[in-house]
């Protein structure tokens, strides 16, 4: 039995109502027999994730953004005399591709709520409660962008990589808690939909892109045999090489290279 996912474990997935995060609750729920509370904002989809999963799998809406909301989701398990062996932080989103300034600022600085300030609370509010248990487990899902940064995503790379240190400090931290950073290439989830792309486009992402049912078992694998640092996706072990040994030259290649492809959502890079 793992000591990390089993029929003991309560596991708190954010962004469960799509893409990584849904996938995640149902292998934690089907295959490892763990409890999972999935969070998200939209009630209608946690509800069919209900329907399909049973018991196993309840639910409680929230914006993860907001700091408020967690101290919600803090007090009402606490009520429920619910305590959480597992966290995995699953939610974000990716703004259109375009280059820095003020406008894009203003109009795309939730993704620091999203991104990277939803795990610092989550950590806030449930770090020493997780403590508290015998395993405690915290996966939280950044991105291959943090691996080697590139033009067009600036605001949404720098997100990402906070998570990445956020992470890595926490287990420098804490000896007890295992934490798990994960930094997928891409994959077939709705963080695209800012991007408004093509059919055409769309088409082609998706032949690229990695589905995620594939993405969340590699995830649940690697961190019960101890991994704590997991790269999923050629695109994304590639950007991980490129940078390592050419820190200087990867960002404006990659820029290049996605230029090269004429996309309509690259145009503004």
């Amino acid at each position: 039995m793992n000591k990390y996912f089993n029929e003991q474990s309560t596991i708190l997935v954010t962004g469960a109502s799509s893409g990584i995060g849904k996938h995640l609750s149902k292998i934690l729920t089907s295959v490892y027999g763990a409890k999972v509370i999935g969070v998200a904002r939209s009630e209608e989809k946690l509800s069919a994730i209900k329907s399909e999963l049973g018991d196993k799998f309840t639910y409680l809406t929230a914006d993860v953004s907001i700091e408020s909301e967690w101290q919600k989701l803090f007090n009402e398990l606490s009520a429920s005399s619910v305590k959480i062996t597992g966290l995995i932080n699953c939610a974000g989103v990716l703004p259109k591709f375009s280059s820095f300034n003020a406008e894009y600022f203003d109009k795309n600085k939730s993704v620091i709520d999203v991104n990277f300030l939803s795990v610092i609370y989550s950590a806030k509010y449930f770090l020493s409660e997780l403590t508290n248990q015998p395993y405690p487990i915290m996966i939280n899902v950044s991105s291959s962008s943090a691996l080697c940064p590139f033009g067009g995503i600036s605001l949404y790379s720098a997100t990402k990589a906070g998570v990445e240190r956020f992470s890595e400090s926490l287990s420098a931290e804490n000896k007890k808690l295992k934490v798990v950073t994960v930094m997928p290439g891409f994959t077939k989830t709705e963080v695209l939909r800012s991007q408004n792309a093509s059919e055409k486009e769309k088409g082609l992402i998706d032949k690229i892109s990695a589905k995620p049912e594939k993405v969340a078992k590699k995830i649940l694998k690697r961190a019960r045999k101890g991994k704590t640092r997991i790269i999923t996706g050629f695109d994304a072990h590639l950007m991980n090489f490129l940078f390592k040994f050419f820190p200087r030259t990867a960002p404006r290649l990659i820029g290049w290279f996605l230029k090269k492809t004429k996309m309509k959502i690259f145009e503004e890079i």
